[in-house]
């Protein structure tokens, strides 16, 4: 999964905006794959520029908002082999149809899975 974040990440032109050490972002989405006991990485996938993203792991005990300042943010926790089918783009969402659906928040993973997929 990382590595798919770091190809769509080294496609992104232009620095990361950041104010107060914090991320700042159009959109951004933090998923907690926390059905993975041994190792729970909390990733943040983030807009960066006008089409690309960036990302980073989230260590644990560390508030998103301490770390991201985004005008539309979201995230939910899916399995890991949920994350990794909505980044390859084989499912719209990373979950299950029916679990952590928040329609209102559909755009940001529609935003941030149009620049992990763009070429």
């Amino acid at each position: 999964m990382e590595d798919l974040l770091d190809a769509a990440a080294s496609r992104t032109t232009g620095a990361t905006e950041r104010r107060a050490g914090r991320v700042v972002a159009s959109h951004a989405l933090w998923l907690c794959a926390c059905e993975t006991f041994d190792d729970a990485p909390t990733w943040l996938i983030y807009a960066v520029g006008a089409d690309g993203v960036g990302w980073q792991r989230i260590p644990e005990q560390v508030d998103i908002e301490d770390v991201v300042d985004a005008e539309h943010l979201t995230g939910c926790h899916p399995d890991p082999e949920g994350v990794l089918v909505w980044l390859r783009g084989e499912r719209p969402r990373p979950w299950r149809r029916g679990l952590g659906d928040f329609p209102e928040d559909s755009h940001v993973y529609d935003e941030l899975q149009r620049r992990i997929l763009s070429v």
